[in-house]
């Protein structure tokens, strides 16, 4: 773990300042469909509406002028940049709560909830009737989601496929490293371009499918920042409609594929998706899934007629995808399946999608490389002593620390979802459903499996676990850690000092 000084916070201020002020614009946004959707154009009545937007891009932009006036000599660095986004990922959410507030949507702790959900594009809801909420602040509820899944993407780029670590190795190769380094900002501003030109196409498609234009701007939204809020009460199952349930489908998996991968796709070098072994990891675990879960529901409910065995394949395949890919979005009551099922769900939670997307869990890379250990292991049970092997992915071979990090990783992933899941459990939860939400919240998936008058009466304490879940799980857990390492650290302080 890095420890961090006051000249590091400074320079993590700094740098977040520029990312402030890009958020003090997006939070302007909403406005136009504050217009679109006013029962009249008075003045007053206007300005009743828009405040809401206007107050947190001016606390921002205020946040920005403030943050832009530290100065520190030393050269930003990786942790640097890890620290301005876990706090960017932090105090935005904060800010992010004042639509909800202020249009009375939510309590203070139900919007800071809504709005984390949101910009970690984990898509749980604390908004019981959608229908009932303003346009203007449902937009704003996607947008967030959509903002946040490029954040994802760009955070992949910056920090978690930094040199040296097996997702560069792995998508130098895949890519090429010129594309990832020193290109960075150019690769970043062309994954805008394929972003938008992704989330158009579905909106188009979705309206041909017979969706609403408003509905379907902000399941696009949701469904390429693999994210999960929907405009109705019963989500996608509000629509009833197979085609528009198969175009979800194909963009929750576009969002939760590389956007590094959607770059050669754009180049023309089609075979670089099949060749990808995370793309291939993802597609076998969603059949495999699907098959077993129907196969299972079948013998145990005894579906008997080929209808039924179709709608419970269509339900199945719609909940595997949405939970790797993080999406969460849902068709029907998961609180009415058997465990064996959703603990399936849980397990795909936890893998989550392909680096360099905008799905949350460990990812497939790094699950990848645990089944490789676990091979290699085997391995050596059954050869003898003296034979020499090497853990590799694609031709390239995994050194001892990069397994230990990434074991470390997903440890401290399981054992803080672990934590969280036993706070929830003292709150009236049973264990399974627990680990589900906890897991849901980290792997910023979405889905729940509660019945939703549990789910809406929850006690605050458990919401802010959620949060907080969301919050550590969208930095992939060490960032967070990074930044709440000086207060461990004065801890520590105090503890040798008592000694003393």
């Amino acid at each position: 773990m890095f420890w961090v000084n006051i000249d590091d916070i400074k320079i993590a201020l700094f740098d977040l300042s520029e990312i402030l002020r890009v958020i003090s614009f997006v939070f302007l946004t909403p406005i136009i469909f504050s217009i679109i959707y006013a029962k009249n154009y008075h003045i007053l009545y206007l300005l009743e509406r828009i405040y809401i937007f206007i107050i947190p891009a001016v606390i921002t932009y205020l946040l920005y002028l403030l943050f832009k006036r530290i100065k520190s000599a030393s050269e930003t660095r990786t942790k640097h940049v890890i620290m301005s986004v876990a706090l960017a990922w932090l105090l935005i959410p904060i800010i992010g709560s004042i639509p909800f507030i202020l249009s009375n949507t939510l309590d203070p702790i139900g919007s800071f909830f809504e709005s984390m959900s949101g910009w970690t594009t984990t898509g749980m809801t604390m908004i019981e009737n959608p229908e009932s909420v303003r346009k203007d602040v449902l937009f704003f509820r996607s947008l967030t989601q959509w903002i946040g899944g490029i954040g994802v993407i760009a955070l992949a780029l910056i920090v978690f496929m930094r040199e040296g670590t097996i997702s560069m190795e792995y998508y130098a190769q895949e890519v090429g490293k010129q594309k990832l380094k020193p290109r960075i900002r150019d690769t970043i501003i062309e994954t805008w371009k394929i972003y938008s030109v992704y989330t158009i196409s579905c909106i188009v498609l979705l309206i041909i499918a017979g969706m609403s234009p408003f509905d379907s701007i902000n399941i696009s939204f949701s469904a390429l920042s693999t994210g999960g809020f929907a405009t109705h009460s019963s989500n996608i199952g509000f629509f009833n409609n197979p085609l528009i349930e198969f175009i979800l489908i194909i963009f929750m998996i576009i969002g939760a594929t590389s956007f590094l991968i959607h770059l050669r796709v754009f180049e023309g070098k089609y075979d670089v998706v099949l060749r990808n072994i995370e793309f291939k990891y993802m597609i076998s675990i969603i059949t495999i899934s699907v098959i077993f879960i129907t196969l299972f529901v079948y013998i145990v409910e005894g579906c008997s007629d080929i209808p039924d065995i179709i709608n419970t394949g269509r339900d199945v395949l719609f909940h595997s995808v949405a939970a790797i890919t993080c999406t969460g979005f849902s068709i029907s009551d998961l609180s009415k399946w058997m465990q064996l099922p959703q603990s399936i769900l849980i397990f795909m939670m936890y893998i989550g999608g392909i680096y360099g997307s905008t799905a949350g869990g460990i990812k497939i890379l790094r699950f990848v490389v645990i089944v490789k250990v676990l091979e290699h292991t085997f391995k050596k049970m059954t050869l003898p002593k003296t034979a020499v092997l090497r853990i590799g992915i694609n031709g390239k071979f995994l050194e001892y620390e990069e397994i230990v990090t990434i074991f470390g990783l997903c440890s401290a992933y399981l054992i803080i979802a672990l934590i969280g899941s036993v706070i929830i459990t003292s709150f009236g939860f049973e264990e399974l459903h627990a680990m589900f939400l906890t897991l849901s919240a980290m792997g910023n998936v979405g889905l729940t499996d509660v019945p939703s008058n549990l789910w809406f009466t929850m006690s605050p304490v458990c919401k802010i676990i959620l949060t907080m879940l969301m919050w550590i799980g969208r930095l992939e857990v060490f960032p967070a850690l990074i930044l709440i390492s000086p207060f461990l650290r004065l801890q520590t302080t105090k503890k040798v000092k008592r000694k003393i």
